[in-house]
């Protein structure tokens, strides 16, 4: 009976994103965050493929923002991932420094706290977001 060979797993960089948080003085920074993936099967019998750890998750949404909405400084109402599904935004930290996001992009935001940021639809086409609230952050 001949062995079967297992299948080769080739090391794969951690995926990119970046998340939105609150310093100890409450001034809000982005700051890089990477998330580990590895190969595994996910859903047999289909071929493995890269899979993150599964974190938890308190509930889900969608967020519909109109063209030229622009909202004032304001910390995060949850901790949440955000996915820009259509339309585009930009985001700005309290400290000056801005992201654009536009479809396809993530964003960890976790400024609960502090002064927060600003936040606007770009271009001119609505915002369609995916909102993921994850639990709070103890501590």
């Amino acid at each position: 009976m001949a062995a079967t060979a297992e299948p080769v797993t080739s090391a794969r960089a951690p995926l990119a994103f970046e998340r939105l948080y609150a310093d100890a003085a409450g001034e809000s920074h982005f700051a890089p965050l990477s998330v580990a993936i590895t190969e595994r099967l996910f859903a047999p019998p289909a071929r493995a493929f890269w899979v993150s750890p599964l974190d938890e998750a308190a509930r889900q949404g969608f967020l519909l923002v109109p063209a030229g909405w622009a909202g004032a400084l304001h910390p995060s109402p949850l901790r949440m991932w955000i996915f820009v599904l259509a339309g585009a935004m930009e985001f700005e930290a309290s400290d000056g420094e801005r992201r654009p996001l536009s479809a396809g992009s993530a964003l960890l935001l976790e400024d609960t706290t502090g002064k927060g940021h600003l936040s606007k639809v770009v271009g001119p086409a609505d915002a369609t977001l995916a909102v993921v609230q994850l639990p709070a952050r103890g501590g």
